[in-house]
């Protein structure tokens, strides 16, 4: 289905960052999540450190999420095979594909 690593095998490091272009770029972030106080309250930012680990493309892939109990499950599905069709996606994962936010990681909406 998709890979399973050791625990230390997913450790992320100072290495996976680059801390002046991150201290910028978190910067920039804040002011906007400052802006708009209301939209804030929804989202938040997160670390694409763990995909890296497990070397996901997401030019090629996408990622879709469900609940079990109290865990979130993440399976990463190429791009060439048929999505199921649903009623509805939330989308969890946004990338910047030229001018345009790409939705790359969802979850199926429930009825």
């Amino acid at each position: 289905m998709f890979p399973t690593l050791p625990l230390k095998e997913m450790a992320v490091t100072a290495a996976d960052y680059d801390t002046k272009s991150d201290t910028a770029f978190f910067a920039d972030i804040t002011e906007v999540f400052r802006k708009h106080p209301e939209a804030a309250k929804k989202y938040a930012l997160a670390s694409l450190a763990v995909e890296h680990k497990l070397d996901v493309d997401y030019s090629r892939q996408y990622g879709v999420s469900w609940t079990e109990g109290d865990r979130v499950i993440t399976e990463f599905r190429d791009r060439d095979e048929k999505p199921p069709v649903v009623r509805a996606r939330i989308c969890l994962k946004y990338e910047l594909r030229g001018q345009d936010l790409e939705c790359v990681h969802w979850i199926d909406a429930e009825e």
